[in-house]
């Protein structure tokens, strides 16, 4: 679950074809990833994706389905994006 409340400013670093999608890599330099594990949910641009690896100190990888892609913007070019970690109880 999201709040909706931007908590940081990420950046997207590269981008990697692959079959269904691409694959992001996100620099999150100001989003405490301390508590962010494989298989958490971080909302991109207000898209729930899926970490798949993180990179240390403050790097991830997540996949961005084709499905995903035509239903967001700015997911499929280099730049900025608006973070937000899922809550927790």
């Amino acid at each position: 679950m999201f709040t909706g409340i931007i908590q940081a400013v990420g950046k997207i670093e590269s981008i990697t074809p692959f079959d269904g999608g691409l694959r992001l890599t996100v620099d999150a330099a100001d989003l405490d990833l301390s508590n962010v594990g494989l298989g958490d949910s971080i909302s991109h641009n207000g898209a729930c994706m899926t970490v798949v690896e993180l990179i240390p100190p403050q790097k991830y990888l997540i996949d961005v389905s084709n499905e995903s892609l035509r239903c967001t913007s700015g997911l499929d070019v280099l730049g900025v994006v608006n973070l937000e970690k899922a809550m927790r109880l």
